[in-house]
């Protein structure tokens, strides 16, 4: 009996000397996701990484996207080689907030939704 309470003992000193390390986690991404359609709707969500949530209806797939390329919007190419039409319909995307701990503001306007989709793919999908 005593042998096992040495034991907790010893394993809580490790863990107390190893939380430090534990708590200097990545911070929290949060993210505000804009797309505005010209002659249409506008929709906005907040997605959240790094315990994937928030509004956006697919976080999980966005946030995994998001990872590959570091945060950084400008980088998503989720189809290299969309067959897309050539219908003019705008649409807008604005993505600010941190990716963490570092601000993200960036925005892009693209012709129609397929070429907004083939670039960010789940990230877009609103």
């Amino acid at each position: 009996m005593m042998r096992a309470v040495g034991t907790i003992v010893l394993c809580g000193a490790v863990l107390a000397t190893a939380s430090p390390a534990l708590a200097e986690r990545a911070p929290r991404s949060t993210l505000r996701i804009l797309v505005a359609v010209k002659q249409g709707p506008s929709k906005a969500v907040t997605l959240t990484c790094d315990r994937d949530g928030g509004t956006h209806p697919s976080a999980r797939a966005a946030c995994a996207l998001l990872r590959k390329v570091k945060g950084n919007p400008a980088k998503l190419r989720v189809v290299s080689r969309p067959v897309c039409t050539k219908q003019y319909q705008p649409h807008a995307v604005v993505v600010a907030g941190k990716w963490r701990g570092k601000p993200v503001k960036w925005g892009h306007v693209y012709l129609n939704s397929c070429q907004m989709k083939a670039a960010g793919g789940a990230v877009f999908a609103l």
